[in-house]
């Protein structure tokens, strides 16, 4: 008899079965990783919401776990070995592409989920594909030779490495997609997760002054950007926020505006805009 992993799959709009799934046998260039911390995006919350495109699905696509089981040919690849802590992004590309020779895997069509259904990305993969451990709400993932992983530096504990997947995004848009350097003017527009690790990469990429604006309800979310960092926070249903930007940047305005807010309509794009 094969052994047996729980899992907390999706098996329609809302809902959750705690089901036991095969834990599969892990060939050479594969490797089994023990979940210890597995976060929730909010994507996840929207996904969770939608119909089922095929079968019930594991979701979960911010993992961090110990590398349980490791074929040899896996760890050669990877330069991992058993007991490791590892990060799993939850992209599975090809390696052949243009999109992977560039580094741009997460365009790679072998792991769009959304368009093909028989493509792989942990958190949004039927069980239907097998082994069917494509995603972190389970005791244990399925690791083939493709899966993207990052060995977790020693001293960091696996609750601090599960925000990797939030300040990557901090940083790919801030840095990357903003260009935001030394004496840099930013307005960072909704302090979530997202736009609270935006905050800090601005700041440690050397910007000069960091504006984040919120709602009445980020109230506490606004004293933490001020911890991370922002010179200043605005909430815009007590402020006109146009006028205090111009007087925080002593008229000039900002370099570089991030829209990190969800549902908030046009507001905050006009607010970029003139800002």
């Amino acid at each position: 008899m094969s052994e047996k992993v729980l899992a907390a799959l999706k098996v329609g709009p809302s809902t959750t079965e705690l089901r036991e799934l095969d834990l599969p046998p892990i060939p050479d260039d594969a490797a089994l990783m023990k979940v210890e911390v597995a976060g929730v995006c909010g994507t996840d919350v929207s996904q969770y919401r939608l119909p089922l495109r095929g079968g019930p699905l594991v979701m979960g696509h911010e993992n961090v776990g110990y590398l349980a089981r490791v074929g040899r040919t896996f760890a050669a690849h990877n330069g991992l070995k058993e007991g490791d802590l590892v990060f799993l992004e939850h992209y599975l590309p090809c390696g052949h592409c243009e999109w992977d020779h560039i580094g741009e895997y997460r365009h790679c069509a072998a792991t769009e989920w959304f368009y093909d259904p028989k493509a792989i990305r942990y958190g949004y993969t039927s069980t239907d594909i097998a082994p069917g451990l494509w995603g972190g709400f389970s005791h244990y993932v399925y690791l083939p030779l493709n899966a993207v992983l990052h060995k977790v530096p020693d001293g960091l504990t696996p609750e601090e490495a599960g925000v990797a997947t939030p300040m990557s995004n901090g940083i790919q848009w801030a840095l990357f997609d903003g260009g935001i350097g030394y004496a840099s003017t930013v307005l960072i527009q909704g302090p979530g997760q997202q736009g609270l690790c935006c905050v800090m990469a601005s700041k440690q990429a050397g910007a000069d002054r960091v504006i984040v604006t919120g709602t009445s309800k980020d109230a506490r979310r606004l004293e933490v950007a001020k911890a991370f960092g922002a010179d200043d926070v605005i909430d815009v249903e007590k402020e006109q926020a146009l006028a205090r930007i111009l007087d925080s940047t002593g008229g000039r305005g900002v370099d570089v505006v991030l829209d990190c807010t969800v549902g908030a309509g046009t507001a905050p794009t006009l607010l970029g805009i003139e800002a």
